[in-house]
């Protein structure tokens, strides 16, 4: 029997604490389990950090990456897609739950 084929999210947040642990957790919680959630902190000034962190040590198929400064949400997707490691990859807002 073959591996699953990995899918790659990619979550870009900029001061997204509102929604950002359903978000969060609307991805982890698929029941195809094969994935890794990249998330791309885009210079976010509120906790939006720290609840991704969060669900990191919880969880090892979240990747953080921060980009320290706000650098507007097509950098942060083309990061995220530079990182990603799946056969399939697609995106999603901090919002969408």
């Amino acid at each position: 029997m073959s591996e699953e084929p990995l899918i790659s999210i990619i979550l870009p947040v900029h001061n997204g604490r509102r929604y950002l642990k359903q978000a969060i957790g609307s991805c982890l919680n698929q029941t195809y389990r094969n994935l890794e959630l990249i998330i791309v902190d885009d210079g976010s000034t509120d906790d939006s950090l720290l609840i991704a962190s969060e669900f990191q040590v919880s969880d090892n198929r979240v990747k953080i990456i921060s980009n320290g400064e706000n650098l507007t949400l097509p950098v942060s997707l083309n990061i995220g897609h530079k990182q990603a490691q799946g056969d399939f990859i697609t995106w999603t807002s901090d919002d969408n739950i």
